[in-house]
Order: structure tokens, then C-alpha cells, then sequence
């Protein structure tokens, strides 16, 4: 068992020493399909040259091979025009978000709204970004058939090609019944009659106390709810770059909206 466990934690920090890697080198993508991953050493005007990782030997590949170049900064240079790649760089599509109400399944009209409540939320902090209007969005989903049932035939890769994208935004809104909550108040008005009494030889006209009471109580109950949201951010090669779920700390029936705030602002995609 303790060599099973020495396997793993090897086996575990070769994984995370792969990763490390490649965040530190540059990648190329060619025209075929291939990548290579090392230092881009130099661009000229027709090729660039090129050294692989933990290499010495400097390699020239032609622009015209050439997709894309992802740099370990995390900056990408597109070479051929007429490559879709290009028209999907740096656009995000937002899914209809599945929303389930009490265990069962909400509305489709709450889960379009919720949609459309996300874009605004994004798109109030698109920075270089272009988000796609989610009637855009629905109608190229519904053109190839894909439904809010549908979604888990496909990858989110296939999606993203679907929309023309680079990241699409997918997320899940629960909403439960947690009991209800009672408010009640009493109110006492007091009201003091501030005039003298006249003298007479008869008497007072007024009362001593001068003084009057009224009282009311208000009552009501408010209905409560416990809200989770789920958001998953997947990019056009089906990787899952965000993933989170938050529950909300109020108890309204519209709290998924502050909470759809709290989780974008923790997004790669939501620039500040």
C-alpha cells in the first residue's frame, strides 16, 4: 500500500511538473493540426524559428504553416486570415442556464432570463472580449437541434464550434423552499392634550391626564429560499478552465442574482 501511495505522489507531481511546462513555453499550432511546444527564438518576415522544449536546435517553420502562436504571457498571433480559429478568438457564448425550482424542473422562461441576466453581467466587463447576444446564441443552438436536454450529446468543444467561440459559459440555478420567516410589530400612539383647564367655579372642563391611547399590531410572513449556482466555463477544446458553486448567503427568491455577480467576478473572462 505504501508503494501504491509512493506511485502516486510521483506520478501526481509529474502531472503537475507537465503543466508547469508548457504554461512556460511557447505553442504553435500549425495549418495540419499539429502543435509544437518550445521558444519562439525570432519572426521574420516569411517564418519564425523555433526551439523545442529542453532542446538546442534552432528550427525554421513558414508563416504560412502556421494557425496560431500561443505565448507563455498568455498573448496569441493569428498568421492565416482565412482561419476560423481566428473568428473564434476571444468570443464567449453564454448556454441557457438549467434551472431546477423545488427538485423539479423550472421554467424555460427562467432559464432564458437567468441567461440573459449572465450576458449583462459579462458583458458589463467584456474588456477585449466579444460576447455573443444570447438570441444569437439560441438561434444557432436550436438550428442544429440542440435543446437545454440536449447539451450532454455534445462536448463543450463541439458547442464552442457550433457557436463560433472560444469559450462558452454554462451554469445551473437551484432554487428550494426553506420555510417561511414571521414579522410582527405593535404600535402605541399617545396623544397629549396640552390645554389648560379653564377655571370655573363648575369644575375642571378637562380630564387630569389629558391624555389618549391607540395601539395597532402588523404581522406578516415571508416565504424563504436557499439558492446554489453552479458555473462552468469550458473553452473551444472542451477544457473546463472555471468551475465553481456558491450558495447564497439571502434568503429572496431572486438571490441568484446577486450571487450570478459573486461567481463572475471570480472568472477569468470578467476584466475588472
Amino acid at each position: 500500500m505504501k508503494k501504491n501511495l509512493q506511485i502516486s505522489i510521483v506520478t501526481c507531481m509529474l502531472f503537475i511538473s507537465t503543466n508547469l511546462m508548457q504554461a512556460q513555453n511557447d505553442i504553435i499550432l500549425k495549418t495540419d493540426g499539429n502543435e509544437m511546444i518550445g521558444k519562439v527564438t525570432a519572426i521574420e518576415d516569411i517564418d519564425i524559428k523555433f526551439t523545442y522544449q529542453n532542446e538546442t536546435i534552432e528550427y525554421t517553420i513558414l508563416k504560412s504553416k502556421i494557425s496560431k502562436i500561443t505565448f507563455s504571457s498568455g498573448r496569441v498571433e493569428f498568421y492565416n486570415e482565412s482561419s476560423e480559429l481566428k473568428d473564434h478568438h476571444n468570443k464567449v457564448a453564454i448556454l441557457p442556464f438549467a434551472f431546477i425550482k423545488n427538485q423539479g424542473d423550472g421554467s424555460k422562461v427562467m432559464s432564458k432570463k437567468i441567461q440573459q441576466e449572465t450576458y449583462a453581467v459579462f458583458n458589463a466587463k467584456k474588456g477585449s472580449l466579444t460576447f455573443q447576444d444570447v438570441s444569437t446564441t439560441n438561434r444557432l443552438l436550436a438550428k442544429v437541434g440542440i435543446g437545454a436536454n440536449d447539451e450532454q450529446n455534445y462536448s463543450m468543444g463541439e458547442i464552442c464550434d457550433i457557436l463560433g467561440v472560444e469559450y462558452v459559459v454554462q451554469g445551473l440555478v437551484s432554487i428550494d423552499s426553506s420555510g417561511q420567516s414571521s414579522y410582527s410589530s405593535t404600535n402605541v400612539n399617545v396623544k397629549t392634550n396640552d390645554k389648560k383647564p379653564a377655571k370655573t367655579f363648575v369644575g375642571k372642563l378637562f380630564d387630569d391626564s389629558g391624555t389618549n391611547a391607540t395601539s395597532g399590531t402588523y404581522s406578516s410572513t415571508t416565504q424563504n429560499y436557499t439558492t446554489t449556482i453552479t458555473m462552468n466555463i469550458y473553452n473551444d477544446k472542451g477544457d473546463n478552465i472555471f468551475s465553481k458553486d456558491h450558495e447564497s448567503f439571502w434568503q429572496t427568491e431572486d438571490a441568484y442574482k446577486i450571487t450570478l455577480n459573486f461567481l463572475a467576478k471570480r472568472t477569468p473572462i470578467y476584466m475588472k
